[in-house]
């Protein structure tokens, strides 16, 4: 079986769609090779123009059953399906197509994006309904949304959850503490801080988490200050107005070790997004063993469980009292620690590949799909 795989995202900016992308490939490979290169994975970058020296760089890191397609875009001759995790146009491929879809935000919530990139989601999911695509949601609550929008038969729409990487751990007491001098010197965070993690838009509710933490007493948000990691992402200008407070530091992109360290590093971490598709910070600060606060609604609750506060992100004083009570109070964030460590080891990399490819066996095999779980 041979299943042809959009990695456009892998080339630009690292923002959640990406990781999804390098996470779920990373993982597939493995398996694929295990099984003998069942099935081989065909990469193809449709969104972006990636020369000769990046397409190297990607296909270095992985087994002999990854390669890079022919030509820029798939065709049915080459390939048994194609899977699209990302917006992109499955109309690219005339064969049976797999499409993720990460969250309908561009639906439910348009105000938080801009038109063409509103657009483009819209065209692509129409698509991939019209062409008979089988679709995952990365939750339930995404799910659901996809059953509200569109009329798409069950046995075309499966929920397969992410997963943090392996990458994000725990750190033991060495470790955290070289971390915690690593980031002394690269972000001048010397202490303790919460941290908040995510592109700088305003879905992610940054200006409301500003106005809640601007309320704590001065003693405390002086010494814990707020650190925001993250670029710049939709409508960034509208993120927050006016000057930001000397309590907030703001670290910009971060690398993947940075921000192992900093979720390791930190008292908390603080996501009261207004809306997400799955949450991806929320497990991985678990997986670091960092207590959450997060929101009380879309698929945040799902994937939180009881395992982090969940707070309505739209009242400032909630949050506020959040971020109070997991700051003041050890034995709270101790139970979080913990509660978040179990949380986090349900969600697996491995179990997803399993799934997916049990998804490409049902479709190009006409029959299920069959992985020995390990």
């Amino acid at each position: 079986m041979r299943v042809g795989l959009d990695v456009s995202k892998l080339f630009g900016p690292r923002d959640g769609v990406a990781r999804y992308s390098a996470s779920l490939l990373e993982a597939l490979a493995e398996l694929s090779e295990e099984l003998g290169g069942r099935p081989e994975l065909v990469l193809y970058a449709l969104d972006a123009e990636v020369d000769a020296g990046g397409w190297k760089r990607l296909l270095e890191g992985l087994p002999g059953n990854v390669r890079r397609g022919p030509g820029r875009w798939p065709r049915r001759r080459d390939l048994d399906l194609f899977h699209i995790p990302t917006f992109a146009d499955p109309a690219c491929f005339d064969g049976p197509v797999v499409f993720t879809i990460h969250d309908l935000t561009f639906l439910t919530h348009p105000q938080f994006h801009v038109p063409a990139n509103r657009n483009q989601c819209l065209l692509a999911t129409l698509r991939a309904v019209a062409q008979g695509a089988t679709v995952i949601a990365v939750s339930e609550a995404t799910a659901g949304e996809v059953r509200k929008w569109f009329v798409l038969p069950d046995d075309r729409l499966r929920v397969v959850y992410e997963a943090a990487s392996d990458a994000f751990a725990a750190f033991d007491e060495t470790g955290l503490e070289a971390a915690k001098r690593r980031l002394a010197e690269r972000f001048g965070l010397d202490g303790p801080f919460v941290l908040s993690v995510g592109t700088l838009e305003p879905r992610k509710n940054i200006a409301r988490l500003i106005e809640a933490y601007g309320g704590l007493a001065p003693d405390l948000r002086t010494r814990v200050p707020l650190a925001l990691v993250g670029g710049g992402g939709w409508k960034r200008d509208a993120v927050f107005a006016g000057d930001w407070p000397d309590f907030v530091r703001r670290l910009g992109a971060v690398s993947e070790e940075e921000l192992v360290a900093l979720y390791n590093v930190a008292s908390l971490v603080a996501y009261p997004s207004l809306v997400e598709g799955f949450g991806l910070p929320v497990v991985e600060a678990m997986a670091c063993g960092t207590p959450v606060l997060t929101s009380n609604r879309s698929s945040l609750v799902e994937v939180a469980g009881d395992a982090a506060l969940c707070v309505d992100p739209l009242d400032v004083a909630a949050i506020r009292r959040g971020l109070d009570v997991l700051l003041r109070e050890t034995s709270r964030r101790d139970r979080y620690r913990q509660a978040g460590l179990e949380r986090a080891a349900t969600f697996s990399w491995r179990r997803a590949a399993e799934d997916v490819i049990g998804i490409y066996g049902e479709i190009a095999g006409g029959g299920p799909g069959t992985v020995e779980a390990r």
